[in-house]
């Protein structure tokens, strides 16, 4: 069925006249997210002309391609992805391309950004019952800064391979991008080092990278299962366990409901932080993601010491 729709979405961009996507003159990039966009901007510089499906402003998980990104996919050299089970629309948009080389795992055209990630919570068994599990881990690694590096490097890796002429130019731009990495790194954790150990909730199981590398602990999430919503049986336990575990910070996707939130943080006195998964398309990058989701957190847990 979604390979269907898909397919009629493809006729309805050809019919719409939406075929020339690309500068004429760059390699044509199409990258799953913004985040993935912004980190091959870094490495493809002037090289690439980039883009990317996914809205920053929705959960990747139930997002639905247009028309426009059926055709970008079709016309483009390089299709960069999280691989894993992330995007599950990702291989019906593939199908209605009809791009053989852009397919996982094996198109030659394709690179696969999860490749020698060390991937969180890999599940031992898979149910149904248990929410919406990914198979291969949680599929969230971007979130951890220092993981970005290990994308870069699988970007570059990529790039070399396919555009040789160009691997100086990539290689220097990775060497860059590692060494701001290491500069900006060392500002998020000082930023964040007096809240170390420090609990927090979530919303959605998006944040397991990130906490730990700033060495803080989730002792619960509003969700009842990943992917669940919260039932007010699983709030009023929620709110116990916020109160005996002296749990006062709420991390939220921006995407989700504010409702909830509001309602748990008035009853535990805790502060809500409103975080970022993605980075906002054309006003920052990667960098910038954490620059202001470190702010933020850090902005919450002084206004729940207060």
């Amino acid at each position: 069925m979604k390979k269907k729709i898909l397919m009629a979405l493809v006729l309805t961009a050809f019919l719409s006249g939406n075929g020339k996507v690309f500068a004429a003159d760059k390699i044509k990039v199409v990258a799953t997210t913004s985040t993935f966009a912004s980190i091959a901007r870094e490495i493809a510089g002037d090289r690439a002309d980039i883009y990317s499906i996914a809205s920053p402003h929705r959960d990747i998980h139930f997002f639905s391609p247009t028309p426009k990104d059926v055709m970008k996919v079709k016309g483009c050299d390089v299709f960069i992805h999280a691989g894993l089970d992330l995007e599950i629309w990702r291989g019906p948009l593939l199908d209605a391309a009809g791009k053989i080389h852009l397919m996982w795992p094996a198109g030659e055209r394709q690179i696969d950004l999860s490749r020698g990630i060390s991937l969180l919570e890999i599940p031992t068994g898979l149910s149904r019952a248990e929410g919406d599990i990914h198979a291969y881990g949680n599929p969230h690694y971007w979130l951890d800064p220092v993981n970005g590096k290990g994308i870069a490097r699988n970007i570059t890796d990529g790039l070399v391979k396919l555009y040789p002429q160009d691997a100086d130019y990539f290689k220097k731009n990775l060497q860059a991008f590692d060494d701001k990495m290491d500069s900006k790194l060392q500002e998020w954790q000082a930023r964040l080092a007096p809240y170390k150990g420090g609990n927090v909730v979530v919303y959605h199981n998006s944040w397991p990278y990130f906490t730990e590398r700033f060495g803080l602990v989730t002792t619960g999430y509003l969700e009842s299962k990943p992917g669940i919503p919260p039932t007010p049986r699983h709030i009023e336990e929620l709110v116990r366990t916020m109160k005996s575990k002296g749990t006062k910070v709420i991390i939220k996707e921006a995407f989700y409901e504010n409702r909830t939130p509001k309602k748990i943080a008035k009853e535990t006195g805790a502060a809500i932080a409103a975080l970022a998964t993605e980075t906002e398309e054309g006003q920052g990058d990667y960098f910038s993601l954490f620059d202001e989701n470190t702010l933020r957190l850090a902005d919450a847990f002084s206004k729940a010491a207060k």
